[in-house]
């Protein structure tokens, strides 16, 4: 039988937690920061009860081998916030964890988990019993003998064990693990119901690659990786101009990649921030308009398999989206709209939190908003 990171697509938090008020804090350990959420129900509506997102300033690996860097900050976070209980829904970190597109056919009277392990064996060529496997239905509604698409989680038991060993350490509980694309599909969806759209893209950036997701009226269509980060990034703009990658980043975080004025006033105040938003543009321009290339061929596969479907929203998320502009940016070169996520839209924030100070760009702890919103919520 196909063994789940806590059957992540399947069970219901309700069966295994007596939800309160408050629910389970949501913990995503990124590669540079540590993010943490926790929700509220409040009368059947999400409140977010505290939120932070500070550095860790560690390599993620430096963690496991040194887990007294974790329990400090750990510490530190919940002496300065209001978190409340030690409950955590978390994710595996995103080094940890494999995560793969599956084509498979079921034979008839064959479990779909059989045909997904043989298909699975086939294309990975290893033995899989030190895995940790679990699977999301990419198109539920196939029939019987028609080709089946999953979206893969693949993690050495070992390191899950590890990471549970990790955060109880840090004195933590550690009542379910997820993984990405199933919290911001979650989050995603209740962000839906406020603006009515059911048909969106997001775009999670991560430091080598990224993940393309199609959510699809509630399910997940397609999931993709493509070759795209904020190492690339770096490295156009360092090479462009001739600075070192923390350089180039500490220009990118203090002018963003908003669309340059051209009919900027040569003698304004503001000519010279404008001249260098133009050189970034100019620099960066050959690598988004590749990404806006791969993105307009979801489009058409969406629409192929939808019969003329269209994408209502884009959403983005992860490292780069921390930049201001570059909603702004992919969207001269996309036909839809495009917005930077703000995994809050639509919550209550307790007044006597001055949590969104510190938070830096929310667009950062969205998985950690939809790792929280498991517990208080009908869409686990």
């Amino acid at each position: 039988m196909l063994t789940g990171l806590k059957n992540i697509h399947t069970s219901r938090l309700s069966d295994l937690l007596n939800i309160t008020k408050t629910g389970p804090i949501g913990l995503d350990l990124g590669l540079e920061k540590l993010n943490m959420v926790q929700v509220n129900s409040r009368d059947n509506h999400p409140e977010i009860h505290a939120a932070c997102s500070d550095y860790h300033n560690s390599n993620i690996d430096s963690l496991f081998t040194e887990p007294k860097l974790l329990r400090n900050l750990i510490s530190s976070i919940f002496s300065k916030h209001r978190f409340r209980g030690r409950k955590v829904i978390s994710s595996m970190p995103s080094n940890k964890l494999k995560l793969l597109f599956l084509n498979y056919r079921c034979t008839q009277g064959q479990e779909h988990s059989e045909a997904l392990l043989t298909a699975l064996r086939d294309r990975i060529g290893t033995d899989l019993a030190d895995n940790i496997i679990d699977y999301i239905p990419i198109n539920p509604d196939g029939t019987e003998h028609a080709e089946h698409i999953a979206l893969v989680a693949l993690a050495k038991k070992q390191d899950v064990e590890a990471y549970l060993d990790l955060l109880t350490s840090c004195g933590l509980q550690v009542v379910a693990l997820e993984i990405g694309p199933v919290a911001i599909k979650r989050l995603i969806s209740i962000m839906s119901k406020q603006d009515n759209t059911q048909k969106t893209l997001t775009l999670n950036f991560g430091a080598e690659k990224s993940y393309l997701t199609v959510l699809w009226d509630g399910n997940i269509l397609l999931d993709r990786e493509i070759n795209f980060g904020m190492d690339a990034i770096l490295k156009a703009a360092s090479e462009g101009m001739e600075i070192n990658t923390q350089s180039a980043l500490n220009i990118l975080h203090q002018y963003g990649l908003s669309i340059p004025d051209h009919e900027a006033n040569l003698f304004g105040p503001d000519f010279i921030d404008n001249d260098i938003r133009a050189t970034i543009h100019e620099i960066l321009k050959p690598a988004f308009l590749t990404l806006a290339a791969e993105i307009r061929d979801v489009l058409v596969y969406v629409a192929s398999e939808t019969r003329g479907g269209a994408i209502e929203q884009v959403y983005l998320l992860g490292s780069l989206a921390r930049i201001t502009g570059i909603d702004q940016l992919l969207g001269t070169h996309l036909s839809i709209p495009v917005k930077t996520i703000n995994p809050f839209y639509g919550f209550s924030v307790r007044s006597s939190n001055n949590m969104l100070d510190d938070l830096g760009p929310l667009a950062g702890i969205a998985v950690a908003t939809g790792l929280a919103l498991r517990g208080v919520t009908q869409h686990a």
